[in-house]
């Protein structure tokens, strides 16, 4: 195939509905049941084992639970142009593998300025220059003060508690301990999906990433997991309920059928494997059980509001909101700079976005309107439409990504990548240290499973 062709065969695949039709049901008359490799989910990270593997000639089937692929990788169309529900941004562009794949296919992509920001106090004050400079001086302050906790650390605590020790020795006015807490809940939890008080204090930044920008694939993230599963033999809606590794080939019972393989990859979100929605015959050994239980994983939930016109006056990226309840609508992204529609991107993370899951449709819009029209005035227009996400309930990942909680360690992430009886290997976001809780990891994870293999 010429380069010229290869590149028109991608576009097609990435385009039209036609370029996946590759895609099945388990059942469909004359598919194979039995493989050298079955890879259970067709998100980032199964897709990357899997086009890794059928790349060395290696049989592969993928199992997908769902009805399409993708998993926390999803791009919806429902408001008649590309929004990614999970996965968005592309963090570093320097030697990120996924910022290769976009470069190769020519995506669009659309750099973040974090300072580019401007914050509004609970009563909607645009905050001044010199107040914007207070809030930046005292998170630095209390970053420097958890850097000290964590070196003096002996046993493993709340970053919650020491947080609360750190900010303790000192008085603030009340705007500062606001702002302080908006600092916290923006900077730490929103990056980890978590609150504080979960969050283990020696381990909760122990990743690393990519130098360079991050930057937002304009027209959506799924291009390059569409791009993953091209020539793949993935069966949708097919939900995994049993994993029988105790023969000399690995069973696999589904909705749809029983399926067999030498080796099996489990890539299904940390969240899906500590509900235990998947029973393992035998049982998982101690070790990874334990890692399992002690990992978080956390919630970062997303609400697009499209307006019927642009009513937001200011010019930066961002907008920060210092309420008085924490963590409730803290921050905004302006998405007219990527759509070039009139949308504002919301984002909740933790105790707040697992507490707003439980509301309506109706109820989540009306709590963000009142923080949009505290800051802008009563004229606001209501939403022409809207896209919320519930990642915490939803049963295929309960939950965004994970995080090292009290008591876990990075090492926890590395029982889960060791295989089991050389037979199952995990994959994931959660089974990656260096790069916990992000879709490059999920894809690196993926290629590690597929080199184990």
């Amino acid at each position: 195939m010429t380069i010229n062709s290869r590149r028109t065969f991608i576009k097609l695949a990435l385009t039209s509905t036609a370029g996946l039709g590759w895609l099945r049901l388990a059942r469909a008359s004359g598919v194979p049941m039995s493989s050298d490799v079955v890879i259970i989910g067709a998100g980032m990270s199964g897709l990357a084992a899997a086009k890794d593997l059928a790349a060395k000639g290696r049989g592969v089937i993928v199992l997908e639970a769902q009805s399409s692929i993708g998993g926390r990788t999803l791009t919806d169309r429902s408001l008649g142009l590309p929004l990614d529900l999970g996965a968005s941004w592309i963090h570093g562009t320097r030697n990120n593998p996924l910022s290769a794949i976009a470069n190769s296919l020519n995506l669009s992509t659309f750099p973040t300025d974090y300072d580019a920001i401007q914050r509004y106090d609970y009563d909607g004050r645009a905050i001044t220059e010199a107040e914007d400079r207070l809030v930046d001086a005292n998170y630095n302050s209390l970053m420097a003060g958890i850097r000290k906790a964590q070196r003096q650390a002996r046993t493993d605590q709340s970053l919650g508690a020491a947080i609360n020790g750190v900010l303790s020795a000192r008085t603030y006015t009340p705007f500062e301990q606001r702002a302080i807490k908006y600092s916290i809940n923006t900077d730490i939890e929103h990056n980890y999906a978590a609150d504080v008080s979960r969050m283990s204090l020696k381990y909760w930044d122990q990743d690393s990433g990519f130098s360079g920008k991050d930057v937002i694939i304009k027209q959506g993230y799924s291009q390059i997991t569409d791009y993953l599963a091209v020539g793949l033999d993935v069966r949708l809606s097919t939900l995994v309920q049993e994993i029988d590794y105790g023969g000399s080939n690995v069973t696999i019972k589904t909705n749809n059928g029983t399926f067999s393989a030498k080796k099996v990859i489990v890539t299904v979100p940390l969240g899906v494997l500590k509900a235990g929605a998947i029973k393992f015959t035998p049982a998982l050994p101690a070790g990874y059980s334990a890692a399992i239980s002690r990992l978080g994983m956390g919630v970062l939930n997303k609400t697009y509001l499209r307006f019927p016109y642009r009513f937001w006056d200011n010019q930066e990226q961002l907008l920060g909101y210092i309420g008085l309840e924490r963590g409730r609508w803290a921050e905004w992204y302006d998405f007219q700079r990527i759509t070039n529609q009139p949308i504002l991107l919301g984002f909740n993370a933790g105790s707040f976005a697992s507490t707003l899951e439980a509301y309506s449709d109706a109820q989540t819009v009306a709590s963000a309107m009142s923080v949009l029209r505290t800051i802008y005035g009563a004229s606001v227009p209501d939403p022409v439409g809207y896209k919320i996400t519930r990642w915490g309930k939803n049963p295929f990942s309960f939950g965004s990504y994970s995080f090292v909680g009290i008591g876990s360690s990075p090492k926890d992430c590395d029982t889960l990548a060791s295989p089991v009886n050389s037979k199952i290997i995990f994959a994931g976001e959660h089974t990656i240290k260096k790069y916990i809780g992000t879709a490059h990891g999920a894809y690196l994870s993926g290629l590690n499973a597929s080199a184990k293999v």
